[in-house]
């Protein structure tokens, strides 16, 4: 497939990762006791949503946010390890720490299979996957060698996509860096075992944003079904990925240029600036700029052990 030339873009990387619950108490115990990310108080960072939760919260990484919402009369995800859409939140950590035995012990529904968390190829390190109290699934990566510091480090997002080819084109030009990884055979028996698929095959691709990863899946078999339509924003569930600009209307008119236009107008408010998109597969994406420094990513660490946009920036 033949690609239109890169256009640099003014993302900074992934803001937070938005997150519909059912019960918000419950979800910040699970996450927050777990993990050991912060609680940010009286705090929310987001300008609009399609759907006012009625209640949310902020919880903070070293390298990132997530952000709960409630929508109480939302029914538990049923967003399977195929997909499509946002299949899960990766939660790295020194495997000294246990932490997927941590979350086991929170009540996490285990979703490997055979003797998690999985060694898949002998590099140090070993992959599980489990689902919280909402059947909402995230994976956990424990590290003999970890290169952030802490105990803790939100890893990537990752989107299960009806046509891999499709989606790493779109990525591309909003992101306006190349994937830093691709891969057309992922399968064998340790893989199996992670997915708690038997004979999965998987297409995959890898964009670093600076901060966090977007992981895109494409799984042959069993194959990722169609989309029919776009995810509920308040069905339990990953329910937008808000990526931080430094000009959003910048951002706006190089997307335009490209035929990318937002499905909800920009609006301002509690200091940011936020327009929504949809990708491919109609996942749920924000732009946001953040007028105040309070809640920026800018000067939190970035993961500069992978190629990176800056990379980009300065060739």
């Amino acid at each position: 497939m033949a690609m239109a030339n890169l256009v640099p873009s003014s993302v900074l990387g992934i803001h937070h990762l938005g997150l519909a619950v059912r019960d918000l108490e419950k979800a910040i115990a699970f996450y927050s006791e777990t993990t050991t990310l912060s609680v940010l108080e009286h705090e929310r960072i987001f300008s609009h949503v399609p759907y006012q939760p009625d209640q949310c919260a902020v919880l903070k990484g070293p390298n990132g946010y997530l952000q709960l919402m409630q929508f109480s009369d939302s029914p538990p995800s049923r967003m399977g390890v195929i997909g499509p859409g946002a299949t899960h939140i990766c939660f790295q950590s020194p495997a000294s720490c246990s932490l997927y035995q941590s979350f086991v012990s929170q009540g996490a529904e285990p979703v490997s299979v055979g003797n998690p968390p999985i060694d898949l190829n002998g590099a140090g390190v070993r992959y599980a996957y489990a689902c919280d109290q909402d059947n909402i699934m995230f994976e956990v990566e424990e590290l003999d060698q970890p290169r952030f510091e802490g105990p803790i480090w939100i890893a990537h997002i990752a989107l299960a996509c009806e046509d891999i080819d499709r989606s790493v084109e779109f990525y591309r030009n909003l992101l306006g860096i190349e994937p830093y990884g691709r891969a057309n055979k992922v399968m064998g028996p340790r893989f199996d075992e992670v997915t708690g698929i038997e004979n999965v095959r998987i297409r995959a691709a890898w964009f670093n944003t600076g901060n966090m990863v977007i992981e895109l899946w494409q799984f042959i078999n069993p194959a990722t079904p169609r989309v029919n339509q776009a995810p509920d924003f308040c069905e339990a569930g990953h329910n937008k990925i808000a990526l931080e600009v430094g000009d959003l209307v910048s951002e706006l008119n190089r997307l335009a240029a490209m035929g990318v236009t937002p499905v909800h107008p920009a609006y301002e408010s509690n200091g940011m600036t936020e327009a929504y998109l949809r990708d491919p597969d109609g996942n749920l994406l924000s732009l946001l700029q953040v007028d105040t420094g309070s809640t920026s990513i800018a000067d939190l660490p970035r993961i500069d052990w992978l190629p990176s946009p800056r990379d980009h920036e300065a060739a």
